[in-house]
């Protein structure tokens, strides 16, 4: 399903003041066997200033099927630029101010009657140079229910549920270790091995999470499990003390992806 609008239309007066950008409305209504959506994108977007311009997001409600999910990508007619003959403002979808990246995807993976809004806003560039005129794009928007395919990425979304399992040398040596994400602050809990370890602490550097266990309040003995979704790749270092030659799995959100890893 395609939303195509001439959704930027740029008006610079004599004194270069931004005005409406008007028409970015959509509401599309579709069905994919069990999955059923209403699909919303703002109808409006006053542009105030050169920068970060906030809008109301794209929104959705409706149900997915299990294991599907909601893809929505954005396609521009003028490479991202508001054009009026051969001047051009650029500019880019975003999630917030402070991001340095383009967004030009959205992923709903749960709907229900109440909307679900992935922000969006526009940035554009320092226009005060242009000459007086409208500037215009054309934006795309496409939306198609793809499988939901879990990987190594998801452990670091919000409200994701990561275990992960290894073995030890000692007796009964099975251990599990979850780790919560709660908006970037992740906690760990569990171990094994009959009790003699224990999950400490689980934080995220940059690509890496990684996660500390050992003995209680013992430092001397502590290992870490990291998990790099910049390269699909695991490592583990267990202070020479606790044989955890391999990981047994790295289960994400109910989903084993263990075998889309690499062990450095």
């Amino acid at each position: 399903m395609k939303i195509k609008k001439r959704i930027l239309s740029l008006a610079l007066a004599g004194a270069m003041t931004l005005g409406l950008m008007p028409g970015m409305s959509a509401t599309a209504l579709a069905s994919d066997g069990d999955t059923s959506y209403t699909l919303t994108i703002p109808s409006t977007l006053s542009v105030a200033n050169s920068g970060w311009n906030a809008t109301d997001g794209i929104s959705a409600t409706g149900s997915l099927e299990g294991g599907k999910k909601l893809a929505v990508t954005a396609t521009s007619g003028d490479e991202f630029a508001l054009v009026n003959g051969e001047n051009k403002v650029g500019y880019k979808l975003a999630t917030a101010s402070t991001d340095t990246e383009a967004t030009t995807s959205w992923e709903f993976t749960e709907l229900t009657n109440t909307a679900t809004t992935k922000p969006m806003g526009i940035v554009v560039e320092d226009y005060s140079t242009k000459p007086a005129g409208t500037y215009q794009d054309t934006v795309t928007f496409t939306a198609k229910v793809e499988d939901d395919a879990i990987t190594l990425a998801d452990a670091f979304e919000n409200g994701s549920t990561t275990v992960v399992s290894f073995d030890t040398f000692i007796s009964n040596s099975s251990c599990s270790i979850t780790i919560a994400n709660d908006n970037g602050n992740y906690s760990a809990s569990g171990g094994g091995a009959s009790g003699a370890v224990v999950a400490k602490t689980a934080v995220q550097d940059g690509e890496k999470l990684i996660v500390k266990f050992g003995f209680g309040n013992n430092d001397d003995f502590d290992g870490t499990i990291t998990l790099d979704k910049s390269d699909n790749t695991y490592s583990i270092n267990d202070a020479g003390y606790w044989d955890v030659y391999d990981l047994t799995s790295v289960v994400v959100n109910g989903t084993d992806v263990k075998s889309q890893l690499t062990k450095k």
